[in-house]
């Protein structure tokens, strides 16, 4: 029962000699409590309860709305799909928001084991299973987010700073072979890491003697007569330590590809902001020289402020990233802790609240990773017209901005790019 964040009923996984189990030993083992222990931690149990209350409130609060916030966004896009598709940007946003919404699915799952302790053996194991289920879902979305942000901080690197490459770099048909190639390795390390848990369970039941003590199971009352079926198996957990330390590794990787692009970034868009200030200046100075003073300073002023908006949009943008790949690295780290170690009740207790703590910012991952869509304006008009409804066609909103495809790049560089080199254009993908 390793599912992906831990939880209140199995807080980290206990392993117990299937000899002559009994049936408060399977509560034991289902509640997340070592049947070996004669004083249990009954304070630091019934904090974790209600503490995970909370937390089950706010995940299923939080999932609700980014359902409702992805589902908004993905009824705008499909609503203009015909035009918006033929953008390779709004394909990878597409992706996203998708994802998104799976994220906010599994999130109210998550919940429901947080939200009520105090369950029959039966209740529990429906739980179980719809942990594990949402386990697997928010296992396979987390490995999808973490490829589709390489994906598309890539994307908008060589948009910007390879301007006239950037149509042969990338096409939609590259595109959806990413993407398509993402959610494949995505779905086989989910799957792979399903396989390594199940196999090397600690106890399972022998259906072979299961079937011969059938016909005795009629004639007894007796739960315990089911207990000889449960075998142990040796836990060999080789293979996942080998995926959450490799998981680990890629988070920083594709952290420092996200910070250091996004840096890039930056500095070319505060050059060209240098420029703007500088050239806005000289013309100000060509139309009027006798009002140069005084119309320079308003000039300046305006630039400056442009510069500090790209510095916070930017900006932005890298927190959001970093705190999702270190709060999910956080959570694999914990795992390999968790496997290395004993741990006591109390350390048990403190990684059970840091881990509720990381996927609370996985959850919020999902809101706001939405919301920083709409630094593009051709976005946020499109999604105006969409809810609020327009009559104006939907290559109209398009067409007035530059977005990123290979065709409108074509024709922006070509008819924006000034005579000294500076990409200028690139810039008001960011206003």
């Amino acid at each position: 029962m390793d599912t992906e964040w831990g939880a209140v009923d199995v807080p980290y996984d206990e392993y117990y000699e299937a000899d002559n189990l009994t049936s408060d030993d399977i509560a034991a083992w289902l509640n997340g409590l070592d049947s070996g222990d004669s004083q249990p931690d009954v304070a630091g149990w019934s904090a974790l309860v209600n503490t995970a209350f909370g937390f089950g409130v706010s995940y299923v609060s939080l999932g609700l709305v980014a359902i409702v916030l992805n589902g908004t966004f993905l009824y705008a896009l499909i609503s203009r799909r015909r035009h918006v598709f033929s953008h390779v940007f709004y394909v990878m946003i597409f992706n996203f928001v998708l994802i998104d919404c799976l994220k906010g699915i599994c999130s109210i799952l998550f919940a429901l084991k947080l939200l009520k302790s105090d369950m029959d053996a039966m209740g529990t194991l429906w739980i179980v299973k719809i942990d594990q289920m949402s386990a697997f879902l928010l296992r396979f979305s987390n490995l999808a987010t973490i490829l589709n942000l390489t994906m598309i901080t890539i994307n908008e690197y060589l948009f910007i700073c390879y301007p006239l490459q950037y149509p042969n770099y990338v096409t939609r048909a590259r595109v959806f072979a990413c993407l398509i190639a993402a959610w494949i390795i995505s779905f086989a390390l989910t799957i792979s890491n399903a396989v390594v848990t199940v196999a090397h369970q600690s106890i399972f039941i022998d259906l072979d003697c299961q079937a011969g003590l059938a016909d005795d199971l009629h004639q007894s009352t007796n739960e315990t007569d089911v207990f000889p079926c449960l075998m142990k198996v040796e836990p060999s957990r080789s293979a996942q330590y080998v995926y959450h330390f490799g998981v680990i590794l890629f988070c920083g990787l594709c952290l420092a590809i996200t910070a250091t692009s996004y840096i890039v970034l930056l500095k070319v868009i505060a050059k060209l902001v240098k420029t703007d200030l500088r050239s806005s200046a000289e013309i100000a100075h060509l139309k009027d020289a006798m009002a140069n003073g005084e119309e320079r300073a308003p000039v300046e002023e305006k630039n400056v402020v442009r510069r500090h908006k790209y510095v916070a949009v930017i900006g932005t943008v890298i927190v959001v990233y970093a705190v999702y790949l270190t709060a999910y690295a956080t959570i694999q780290i914990l795992q390999l802790l968790n496997m290395s170690s004993g741990a006591s009740h109390a350390s048990r207790y403190i990684f059970v609240y840091i881990k509720y703590v990381c996927y609370t910012f996985i959850s919020l991952h999902s809101i706001l990773q939405p919301v920083c869509y709409l630094r593009m304006r051709e976005f946020r008009a499109l999604i105006v017209r969409a809810v609020c409804g327009s009559r104006r066609r939907p290559s109209d909103l398009l067409g007035n901005e530059p977005v990123f495809s290979g065709e409108n790049r074509r024709t922006v560089v070509r008819e924006n790019k000034p005579e000294n080199g500076a990409r200028r254009s690139t810039a008001r993908e960011y206003v």
